[in-house]
């Protein structure tokens, strides 16, 4: 009895030659005992998983760090990563280029209304390299008696030569104090960290005082301190004027007059816990006449002015709707019309304005005056 033919032993039918015939979908099942032996793809996908696993256990060369969230130990225990080298930022830069300092000793002059205004000179730790050491050196200024300085105007320090000081320390020394103006000390990090060669001066806080100029400046070699002596103007918040004809009434100023200097220097110039501070004396006038006519001293013009009418009570002003009033807007000066018959507070709100070359100056606020307007005689 012949055998059946093995799939393999019979010859391929010709190219074209064989015939498909279709067959219903069936589950194939493994030949022998258990499970069947694992098709390639699936090998492949064993062998791509014992990579992972190996090169997640170093095996292949490294393992990744943790990451941050993996657990919270393991984030607390792990050292910090060092941040990446920068170069540091100056922490002052000069006003101007810095220009190399000259083998001489080192100048610094005070700058008023263009002038360069010479101080004396103590030089201490005179090392530069080529030079011997100096002792002490003092150099007395020649004029006599003080310079006077602006108090609506920055003053301004200078080296000459534009050389840079990298320490530098400077203040008012008055019969009962010692005022800082500026300080700094140096900063870590050597060489080229702080630099200034110019330094501008805000004295309208010390307006109206009489003080040496002290400036401590530190160069290459060298500590310079020069001392000048000078005398701050004194500068007040203008007097506001209230005029009938040529009768003068009283105003007082609220306390919210604010100055406002050229420097940007500002203060309450009337400070107080009301409205007012005192209360204006009562002027009596005649209800027909001239309007009264509020102005500040020459050179101070009026801007943004308004009127109120009202009362005070307990050093607050009221403002009083059946008070009737008009005013004319100018600069010069404002006029004022009305009120009618009665006892009256008047609140005044403008800005003294100053324009000046070289500066702008104001005063802004209210300022008051109360008036009995009275019947005219017919």
């Amino acid at each position: 009895m012949g055998s059946t033919p093995r799939p393999w032993e019979t010859d391929p039918a010709p190219w074209g030659g064989a015939e498909i015939e279709e067959l219903p979908a069936q589950p194939v099942l493994a030949r022998g005992r258990g499970r069947g032996r694992p098709g390639l793809s699936a090998a492949a996908a064993v062998v791509v998983l014992v990579i992972i696993i190996a090169a997640g256990s170093g095996v292949l060369g490294g393992r990744p760090n943790p990451s941050p969230t993996s657990h919270p130990l393991a984030a607390a225990s792990a050292p910090p990563s060092p941040a990446p080298a920068t170069a540091a930022a100056p922490l002052v830069t000069p006003a101007v280029p810095c220009l190399p300092l000259a083998r001489a000793l080192p100048e610094i002059r005070l700058i008023v209304e263009g002038r360069g205004i010479v101080g004396a000179r103590n030089a201490f730790e005179w090392t530069q390299p080529g030079v011997e050491p100096t002792p002490a050196i003092v150099l007395q200024d020649s004029s006599a008696g003080r310079t006077e300085l602006r108090s609506d105007v920055l003053a301004e320090l200078r080296t000459v030569g534009d050389a840079c000081a990298s320490a530098w320390s400077i203040d008012l020394a008055t019969a009962d104090d010692a005022l800082t103006l500026e300080d700094f000390g140096g900063a870590p990090g050597g060489e080229g960290s702080a630099m200034q060669n110019r330094f501008a001066l805000d004295l309208a806080r010390y307006r109206g005082r009489d003080a040496d100029l002290r400036a401590e400046l530190s160069f290459p070699g060298v500590t310079l301190q020069t001392t000048w002596p000078i005398q701050i103007l004194p500068f007040d918040a203008p007097t506001a004027q209230l005029s009938r004809g040529d009768r003068s009434l009283d105003v007082v100023p609220g306390c919210d007059i604010r100055l406002v200097l050229g420097t940007g220097y500002a203060e309450l110039a009337n400070p107080c816990f009301a409205d007012l501070g005192r209360l204006p004396r009562t002027a009596s006038i005649a209800s027909a006449g001239d309007p009264l006519v509020f102005r500040f001293p020459a050179g101070w013009r009026v801007d943004g002015p308004s009127v109120e009418c009202g009362s005070i009570a307990g050093d607050r002003f009221q403002l009083e709707p059946d008070c009737e009033i008009g005013w004319g807007d100018e600069t010069a000066a404002l006029s004022i019309l009305g009120p009618g018959e009665g006892i009256w507070t008047l609140a005044i709100s403008a800005c003294a304005t100053q324009l000046l070359p070289d500066a702008t100056n104001s005063a802004c606020g209210t300022w008051y005056a109360t008036i009995e307007v009275r019947r005219s005689a017919r």
